[in-house]
């Protein structure tokens, strides 16, 4: 089985390697529809027919991710991600981990803020064999203490190699949102002994709720997918619903790398919001790196990092959750090229975007969802996130349809927006040269 810590956000859509883009008008969108359900235990059932001929993924997305965490069990949805596929009421780890090799099928795990999902990859005729460990991997989890025991090692291996990049990005959310958002999707060294049995329980007893979960196939009968989910028996209970609050501030940690990463960002808006998508091609309007390997880039970060003496980099980040978001600019340089890298930043975020950014960007947005809608598992992702977080899903083609009514005023507003707000802060490596956030 497979158990990968991290996950791609709904509309931060990553690059490809190459500069040339398809036209919109020329790029075909699947035209089949999202069939969605809710059930009367207000449990969502989504299903779309998969571009991968015989091939069938399931997705069970729950709203238990670090967000939901408290004082007393920080780190607890880490863990439990870990734990994914371990003995539980239904089955032993033996038997799941065997039947799910026996069909050939891959089971999974991912966690962010929001969420933990479970996947399921299997085919056609062994979807049913499938759902069945799927069903038996979730429900009544015992996490005997033996084998938490045993699994440490894996989870502090999994601390130990968290790139600094995503320690900054951790750190930012910290400093905006304090708790909520602002709990780190990884777990403490000091707390990883401390979560056990009994603190992992409480909270999927909290938070497995069938109004939290949603489930997603692509490929796989809704029919099949509806008695499924009817099968999963969470409970009904409504759960505590927890709204993201921006604070803003700063947040710095000294190491001993040669580089420092530096994330300056300001509140933007939730996936409910129509604004998301002038943030989404916002991001792509300022840059977010080179689009040829090993290319300087012609963004207007890209031009603003160009003079410095050192490696350097600047590239726009677009992190947008279900009732708030952060737009801000993640920066790596030498610390003694921070003084002069970072006013240059500053510099071209307040320049604005023209019109000819805005449209090399929204056909970049577009070219890139189309891509990604070419594969099972970016699809499946995204749609069950959308019906996890706004209680329904969107096609690709009506996604293409939204980023392209976004206009230039629209996305020079998000923008103004950002420079005129409350902003936060985060620096981790060599920061002794980097300025506070109030010298800027």
């Amino acid at each position: 089985m497979v158990m990968n810590a991290s996950k791609t956000f709904l509309l931060s859509l990553t690059k490809r390697s190459y500069v040339a883009a398809a036209s919109p008008k020329a790029a075909s969108c699947p035209s089949k529809e999202i069939q969605v359900t809710t059930l009367p235990n207000k449990l969502t059932i989504a299903s779309l027919e998969s571009p991968t001929p015989g091939l069938c993924k399931v997705a069970v997305a729950i709203r238990a991710g670090s967000r939901y965490e408290k004082p007393d069990n920080l780190g607890v949805s880490h863990v439990l991600r870990s734990s994914a596929g371990l003995t539980t009421k239904c089955a032993s780890h033996f038997a799941i981990s065997k039947n799910i090799q026996q069909i050939g099928a891959t089971l999974s795990a991912t966690t962010d803020r929001e969420t933990i999902v479970y996947t399921l990859e299997t085919t056609n005729e062994n979807v049913e064999c499938g759902l069945q460990y799927l069903k038996y991997a979730i429900v009544g989890q015992e996490f005997r203490p033996w084998e938490l025991s045993d699994n440490i090692p894996r989870i502090k291996y999994e601390v130990a190699i968290v790139p600094p990049q995503a320690k900054v990005v951790d750190m930012i959310h910290k400093a905006a949102y304090r708790t909520g958002l602002g709990n780190s999707v990884f777990v403490k060294k000091y707390n990883i002994r401390k979560i056990g049995t009994e603190t992992l329980q409480h909270y999927v007893s909290s938070n497995f709720l069938t109004n939290k979960t949603s489930v997603a196939g692509v490929g796989v009968d809704h029919v099949t997918l509806t008695h499924f989910g009817e099968a999963l028996g969470f409970s009904t209970d409504e759960g505590e619903t927890i709204k993201a609050k921006y604070y803003g501030g700063e947040l710095r940690k000294d190491t001993d790398s040669r580089l420092a990463h530096i994330i300056i960002a300001g509140e933007s808006a939730g996936l409910s919001k129509k604004e998301v998508f002038a943030y989404a091609v916002l991001r792509l309007a300022l840059g977010c790196g080179p689009s040829i390997k090993r290319g300087a880039g012609n963004s207007p970060l890209c031009k603003a990092v160009a003079n410095s003496l050192g490696p350097s980099t600047a590239q726009a980040l677009a992190m947008a959750h279900s009732d708030s978001g952060l737009f801000g600019v993640l920066i790596s340089c030498l610390p003694e090229d921070a003084n002069h890298i970072i006013p240059s930043v500053m510099k071209a975020l307040k320049s604005g975007v023209t019109d000819a950014d805005v449209k090399r960007a929204k056909a970049m947005l577009t070219t890139q969802l189309l891509y990604c809608s070419e594969s099972a598992d970016t699809l499946l992702n995204d749609i069950v996130n959308q019906c996890a977080l706004m209680g329904g899903a969107k096609t690709p083609a009506l996604l293409v349809s939204d980023i392209a009514a976004v206009t230039t005023a629209e996305v020079q507003q998000a923008l103004q927006k950002i420079l005129n707000g409350k902003k936060s802060m985060a620096a981790i490596g060599n920061i002794h040269n980097v300025p506070y956030l109030s010298d800027l």
